[in-house]
């Protein structure tokens, strides 16, 4: 079992990402009862990727529980909402980075296993533009168009916006007002586009090459 999980790391951390679509369209209870099943699955794919690394990482994914508890707890309180999307934000921001150095350093070496952390990386981006929007919204009120004033359905509306943004040029249906969701925006929709010049390319060229046996 344990070696399944450290050779499929990066399978499992793809899967739970996508999975979340799939959890989303499903009605189980409410939107937030799909958010925490979500974060749920998300950190246990999380932890065990930065378990094969290094022990002192489980605080890691214990600063996510408490971000979770933060979340159930936090109702209408604008302050425990903030601190729990931060939370989820840094977390996603460390398996990024884990992520991303093993796009780099097995691009030259392709396997399933680095598409798959190619791919999550993609995925990763949507998700820290995702909290990032998120944390902007609750703290400073009015700076997303087109948002709902509900938080639970606004962190939906924003999780849409982030995806689309890095798909697309966005459909102008929620759009950015105060200058630092601006920022925000610009940044993420860099994030995804250099992450699809460079990272994805490469490694899908690499992969490409190895099986042609070139």
């Amino acid at each position: 079992m344990m070696n399944y999980l450290r050779s499929h790391q990066y399978q499992l951390l793809f899967l739970s990402l996508i999975v979340s679509f799939l959890i989303n369209i499903i009605p189980m209870g409410g939107t937030n009862h799909n958010e925490m099943c979500n974060l749920v699955i998300q950190t246990l794919a999380g932890t065990n990727i930065f378990l094969q690394r290094r022990k002192r990482f489980w605080l890691i994914p214990v600063l996510v529980l408490a971000g979770i508890l933060l979340n159930s707890v936090g109702g209408a309180s604008t302050t425990l909402v903030s601190l729990s999307r931060i939370l989820y934000l840094s977390f996603f921001a460390v398996i990024t980075y884990v992520v991303l150095k093993q796009v780099v350093f097995a691009a030259r070496s392709a396997t399933a296993e680095s598409v798959f952390a190619a791919l999550s990386g993609f995925l990763l981006i949507g998700y820290i533009g995702f909290f990032l929007f998120a944390s902007i919204e609750v703290s400073m009120p009015g700076s997303f168009k087109g948002v709902s004033s509900d938080v639970t359905i606004m962190a939906n509306d924003l999780f849409y916006y982030s995806f689309i943004s890095i798909l697309t040029v966005g459909y102008g249906d929620i759009v950015a007002v105060s200058w630092t969701a601006r920022n925000a925006s610009i940044f993420i929709d860099l994030m995804g586009a250099i992450y699809n010049l460079i990272f994805i390319a490469r490694i899908v060229s690499d992969f490409s090459t190895k099986h042609r046996g070139v």
